[in-house]
């Protein structure tokens, strides 16, 4: 087992609708965080752990009101072999929209 940290993301552009974004990421197929508002240039801490096998999914998502549906801002896949590789950033851009995730993986 492994030990996913997502410590914090950055907001570089907003997507392409009106207005701030509502973000909220999962984890496999859980919500872990969110939905907390971001504009351009905006950074929030996440300060979530979740435990992992060989693999786990991450997706960062943009909320909308209904009827519309959630836009994917983009996902990745987390492995256990990263453990030891130190703070890491994925750059997801999906929407129009530019954001870093930064995360860590250690042994538990």
């Amino acid at each position: 087992m492994a030990l996913l940290i997502l410590n914090r993301l950055h907001c570089n552009e907003t997507t392409d609708g009106p207005g701030a974004d509502d973000i909220y990421i999962k984890v496999g197929n859980e919500r872990v965080w969110g939905e907390q508002e971001f504009g351009d240039e905006q950074e929030r801490n996440i300060g979530v752990s979740r435990l992992f096998g060989s693999k786990v999914r991450v997706a960062v998502w943009e909320g909308d009101d209904a009827p519309s549906l959630d836009d994917r801002i983009g996902a990745f896949w987390v492995h256990s072999s990263q453990v030891g590789d130190g703070e890491q950033a994925e750059a997801l851009t999906g929407d129009g929209s530019h954001y870093d995730l930064y995360y860590t993986v250690v042994a538990e």
